[in-house]
């Protein structure tokens, strides 16, 4: 009920994950909700979070504890920081995963295989 108000007061989403046949094979839904709030997010580096995110660019990929110590520090220490990683997060979301594109790229795979 009160997830999305929850998601948008946090000042950075984490989604620590462990490398294995589970985790490799799980979305993203949590770092994307982060994501299309603005909010930057530190990801490891597991399954899809290595395609989604672009170190530095719209997020932090975080291999190691000093990766996520160092990534966490950094967004606590500079607020433009954590808005151009928010606001390119953000752009992200829109261009790849809103629901008209993913409604789009869903119907195409219908078609390509019902055709």
């Amino acid at each position: 009920e009160r997830e999305a108000s929850d998601v948008a007061d946090c000042h950075a989403g984490i989604m620590p994950l462990p490398d294995n046949e589970v985790s490799r094979g799980k979305g993203a839904m949590k770092a994307l909700q982060y994501m299309a709030t603005g909010r930057p997010v530190v990801l490891s580096p597991v399954g899809v979070n290595a395609q989604i995110i672009q170190d530095g660019e719209n997020g932090f990929l975080a291999r190691s504890a000093d990766d996520w110590v160092d990534a966490l520090l950094a967004l606590a220490k500079d607020a433009q920081l954590r808005a151009r990683l928010g606001l390119n997060g953000r752009k992200t979301v829109e261009q790849g995963f809103a629901a008209e594109i993913s409604a789009a790229k869903f119907a195409e795979v219908v078609e390509r295989v019902t055709a």
